[in-house]
C-alpha cells in the first residue's frame, strides 16, 4: 500500500463503558481515534428490506495496524457512518489494516463527537 493513498480522515467509534450520575455502568458510542486512512467504494448491490429496495455500497479502507479495532466497530467519513464488516491483518505484520464496511444509518442511531 502506497502510503500517500492516505489521503482521507476517518475516525473509528465503539462502545465503551460510561457511569451515569447514578454511578451505573452504560456502554456510550464514541470516537476512538482519527486517523488517515484510504477509503473507496469496490462493491455495490440492492437487496429488499422490508418490501423496499435497498442500496449498499462496500467500501475498502486501509488505515496503519491499530490494535483492537473489531467488527463491532463503526466508520465516520464526511459525516456519513458506516458498519465496519470484516478487519485484516494484512499478511500478519501488523503495519497495515485492510477494513471492509458498508454504510447503515440504521443501525447507528447517535454518534457523540466528545470523545
Amino acid at each position: 500500500m502506497d502510503i500517500g493513498r492516505m489521503n482521507k480522515r476517518i475516525s473509528v467509534y465503539g462502545y465503551v463503558d460510561e457511569m451515569n450520575e447514578l454511578k451505573q455502568s452504560r456502554k456510550v458510542l464514541k470516537k476512538i481515534k482519527t486517523v488517515w486512512a484510504s477509503f473507496n467504494p469496490v462493491r455495490g448491490r440492492e437487496y429488499y428490506d422490508a418490501q423496499k429496495l435497498r442500496e449498499e455500497v462496500t467500501y475498502k479502507c486501509y488505515i496503519r495496524y491499530m490494535p483492537g479495532i473489531t467488527a463491532d466497530m463503526y466508520l465516520r467519513y464526511k459525516n456519513v457512518t458506516y458498519n465496519i464488516t470484516s478487519v485484516i491483518n494484512v499478511n500478519n505484520e501488523d503495519k497495515m489494516l485492510e477494513i471492509y464496511c458498508v454504510e447503515n444509518v440504521k443501525k447507528v442511531r447517535q454518534v457523540n463527537d466528545d470523545g
